[in-house]
């Protein structure tokens, strides 16, 4: 599999590797969100590309003993995926293409740094970016929706990849995968993993995941068809995976 950018690789991976070391045990946590409602809906199939997007929160801030916590911070982490995003991209923070967010109340309106394309299908997501041993509960969620009109004719290679086969974890955004390596497609960098309850599934290898092959650190372009892995998600993105296979 294909890297761009192997010092992107090797320093990401460096601070993950303290991201998720960093265990603090809270006294007492904030319970779960999740997204009751969104617009356009999760699935719809005619969205109007000029429109925001609009989600609903059950709830985005709780009183703790300690103080109020507000859940808004973290929820303006917005992926996005189809059309000129490719397979995803980071949408409204300082390190994202553009876009905005505001608020008004559980309402969280996005809106990208230019007008959705039409005929195309878009998958939202956001989540918390805590790891698989964090005690608190996880935090966020994700929409797919298809725009009305007719698809730009620009022949790229996204729009003819469904995106709701893509795996950005359990229901919460975190969790684990085990299984093999059954296909690679280093143009979309994407492996698809056949786990063991025989289900496929395929997982997007972002810059800068942790990569471990046979004991030893490495890069996507290590790793094979046919390997046996253990992926690791948090934050509804795939952060470390552990191959094993023949050198």
């Amino acid at each position: 599999m294909k890297f761009k950018n192997p010092l992107i690789f090797f320093v990401t991976s460096f601070f993950l590797s303290i991201l998720i070391s960093y265990n603090p045990v809270y006294a007492e946590c904030p319970p779960a969100l999740k997204i009751i409602s969104s617009q356009p809906s999760n699935k719809s199939k005619d969205a109007d590309p000029s429109a925001p997007i609009i989600i609903t929160w059950d709830k985005t801030t709780h009183a703790l003993s300690s103080g109020e916590y507000d859940y808004k911070t973290i929820l303006e982490s917005i992926n996005i995926a189809g059309g000129r995003y490719g397979l995803g991209a980071l949408l409204t923070t300082e390190w994202g293409v553009g876009g905005k967010v505001e608020w008004n109340g559980n309402k969280q309106t996005i809106t990208p740094e230019a007008q959705l394309e039409p005929g195309t299908q878009y998958m939202v997501w956001t989540y918390t970016y805590t790891s698989g041993m964090e005690v608190c509960p996880k935090l966020g969620g994700e929409i797919i929706f298809v725009t009305s009109g007719a698809s730009p004719d620009d022949n790229k290679p996204v729009r003819k990849f469904d995106l709701s086969n893509l795996y950005h974890g359990n229901e919460t955004g975190s969790g684990k995968i085990e299984g093999e390596i059954s296909a690679i497609n280093d143009d979309f960098s994407i492996i698809t993993i056949k786990e063991n309850f025989l289900k496929s599934i395929n997982v997007i290898i972002h810059e800068g995941i942790m990569i471990t092959r046979n004991g030893n650190f490495g890069s996507p372009a290590d790793v094979k068809i046919g390997d046996n892995v253990t992926g690791e998600f948090m934050g509804g993105r795939l952060y470390m995976l552990t191959a094993k296979g023949t050198p």
